[in-house]
C-alpha cells in the first residue's frame, strides 16, 4: 500500500537512478545508521540500567526478530555481551 501519488514516484525513482551506486550505497547505509539511532535511543530510555552489552542484544532483537536461528543466535548473544564461547 502506498499513499505516494504516481507521478510524485515516478519523479522520485527517476532521481534515484541518476545517482550512482556508491552513492544509493551511502544514502542507504545513512540511512540505517540514522534508524538504528532511534532505536537506541529508545531502548535507552525504556532500559535505563542496561549495560552496553544489553543494550546491544536489546537492539539485535528489535532489528532481526526473526532472522536468526536460536543456536546463532546464542552465540551473537554471547559475542555481544563480551562473554566467552565455550569451546567446540
Amino acid at each position: 500500500m502506498t499513499d505516494t501519488p504516481p507521478e510524485v514516484q515516478a519523479r522520485f525513482d527517476d532521481l534515484m537512478r541518476q545517482r550512482s551506486g556508491s552513492e544509493r550505497v551511502r544514502m542507504m547505509s545513512d540511512m540505517f545508521d540514522f534508524a538504528k539511532a532511534l532505536v537506541l535511543s529508545n531502548l535507552r530510555e525504556t532500559h535505563p540500567h542496561a549495560t552496553i552489552g544489553e543494550l546491544r542484544v536489546l537492539l539485535l532483537d528489535r532489528l532481526y526478530p526473526d532472522e536468526i536461528d536460536p543456536v546463532q543466535r546464542a552465540n551473537v548473544v554471547m559475542r555481544l555481551r563480551g562473554e566467552e564461547q565455550p569451546n567446540t
